[in-house]
């Protein structure tokens, strides 16, 4: 026998959830490919005999991996004369595919039932909030790095913002002439703290996708970058000369609504 029952559960965006209501269709939104979704909510009801029990839910992609878990932790359940509700807000999950996920829920070890949810591509804004833009905008540095454990791991870095995208670029080995950003070339995710101008002070804090550029696009954000570098020395022709083969330029797509 199951220990408990699974009513109803649905996994959708937090601002369709909001908008909707918790009946609308299993929606979860990526900016890039792969990325850090935006926030999203995994809603499920339960019905058990009243006590402590291990849960656990899983989301399957469509190749058939687990590619993100909440718990298991031990929750208490009110009983099977009511049922017993767990939400969680998910803002740290990345992606890899588009497609239809599987989510599956456990209790105590047991898979109990599953429901089915879109992970699609939204365009980004070509505008940003505007809280983020002006941070973007009134500064060219801004510490960029990776969450680790739970901290930033960050550096002071110059970038270009054009049409809601940052241009940053990073040392392919550690560097005393270019600025190394933890993380890259290989991190998918980065994470950026824009300061207030002129202070070494946060102003705000944001997730945002890699793109690794080659080839032309290389060519045409290292340009922009030349041009931009305020402590460069000699023309931007040397800057980026010097830059081919030892320098990574990365795309970034903030993960903001």
């Amino acid at each position: 026998m199951p220990a408990g029952e699974l009513i109803f559960a649905n996994v959708l965006d937090v601002r369709q959830r909001a908008a909707e209501g918790d009946m609308a269709d299993g929606l979860v939104y990526l900016l890039s490919l792969p990325a850090r979704a935006l926030p999203f909510t995994v809603v499920r009801d339960w019905k058990a005999p009243t006590g402590y029990l291990q849960e656990e839910v899983q989301l399957l992609s469509p190749s058939g991996r687990v590619v993100y878990r909440i718990g298991p932790s031990v929750r208490h359940l009110l009983g099977s004369m009511d049922l017993t509700r767990f939400e969680d807000v998910a803002d740290d999950a990345v992606f890899e595919e588009v497609g239809t996920y599987l989510a599956s829920f456990l209790l105590a070890g047991e898979l109990v039932g599953q429901t089915e949810f879109q992970v699609v591509v939204q365009a980004p804004a070509d505008k940003l909030p505007k809280e983020v833009d002006d941070g973007l905008k009134k500064s060219d540095v801004a510490w960029i790095g990776v969450e680790y454990e739970g901290r930033d791991v960050a550096i002071p870095a110059w970038f270009v913002y054009r049409n809601g995208k940052i241009f940053v670029l990073s040392s392919k080995e550690p560097s005393l002439e270019e600025q190394s950003i933890p993380g890259l070339p290989d991190a998918r995710d980065l994470v950026v703290i824009t300061r207030r101008k002129y202070r070494d002070t946060a102003l705000g804090r944001f997730h945002a996708a890699t793109r690794l550029l080659e080839g032309g696009e290389w060519e045409d954000a290292a340009k922009l970058l030349a041009d931009r570098r305020r402590d460069r020395h000699g023309p931007p022709e040397d800057a980026i000369k010097r830059w081919r083969g030892t320098c990574a330029i990365v795309e970034l797509t903030p993960i903001v609504a």
